[in-house]
């Protein structure tokens, strides 16, 4: 049996019941976009994003200019390392777009020295809606680990900055996000 419920429907008491005589396996999935963005969490990572220049400099992001490139440096802690395979996401907000360095040289962060506790991923993606890392660790890794991309602010306007998130694949009780926050683009 498969079946959905609105709002109002919730609001009444739902029953299941099992009148036969074997036993019956039940799955509830709830799915819904919440009306308020989750805090800030730490459960075993801590994961800080910031936004600077190509020279290191801050930058705030809720007033940007149209064209403007940066840095965004995602700065994970992980108090106790442990083996992992852990995933870091960042979503972008509307208006960004990545410079994919297999695409562009200007897309390149090896070259910035200032950015401190480097970690060289497994694999890296430089999609249209987001950046993701993968990171194999262990017991013996370093608790600060530190990954950055280049972005230009391409479309004005208003835009929500969504959540960067880390977390263990394996282990979705060991994760840490970032809260969210906005994003102001202004005509050039």
């Amino acid at each position: 049996m498969y079946r959905s419920f609105r709002p109002d429907d919730l609001a009444a008491t739902v029953a299941v019941q099992n009148r036969g005589d074997g036993n019956v396996q039940t799955v509830v999935s709830v799915s819904g976009a919440p009306l308020a963005p989750e805090p800030a969490a730490e459960q075993g990572f801590k994961i800080e994003r910031s936004f600077h220049t190509l020279d290191g400099d801050n930058v705030d992001p809720g007033k940007v200019t149209q064209n403007q490139r940066f840095v965004v440096v995602l700065k994970m802690t992980e108090p106790q390392p442990q083996f992992g395979r852990v995933i870091v996401a960042d979503y972008l907000p509307a208006g960004f777009e990545i410079e994919n360095p297999r695409l562009v040289s200007s897309g390149e962060t090896g070259t910035l020295s200032w950015i401190a506790d480097a970690a060289e991923p497994v694999n890296s993606e430089f999609r249209d809606d987001r950046f993701t890392a993968a990171f194999d660790r262990n017991k013996d890794s370093p608790p600060v680990f530190t990954v950055a991309y280049v972005v230009r602010a391409v479309s004005p306007g208003r835009y929500v900055l969504p959540q960067a998130k880390v977390e263990d694949m394996y282990r979705p009780d060991r994760f840490g996000r970032t809260s969210t926050g906005s994003v102001e683009i202004a005509v050039k």
